[in-house]
């Protein structure tokens, strides 16, 4: 268990909010839709080029 103030947990989820509210939005805009075998490519590859430039 952790405590912490609601301005402290907010710190921390307030970006991952706004992406996720930005996703909702432009899913809602656009008839596209991806499966999870390519959102999971995507991520990889951009973590496979990620670690190359480390």
């Amino acid at each position: 268990m952790v405590i912490m103030s609601l301005e402290q947990y907010a710190s921390l989820t307030d970006d991952i909010e706004r992406k996720l509210d930005e996703a909702d939005r432009i899913a809602a805009e656009s008839s596209v839709r991806l499966s999870k075998v390519d959102v999971f490519e995507h991520v990889r590859s951009r973590i496979n080029d990620k670690q190359k430039t480390l």
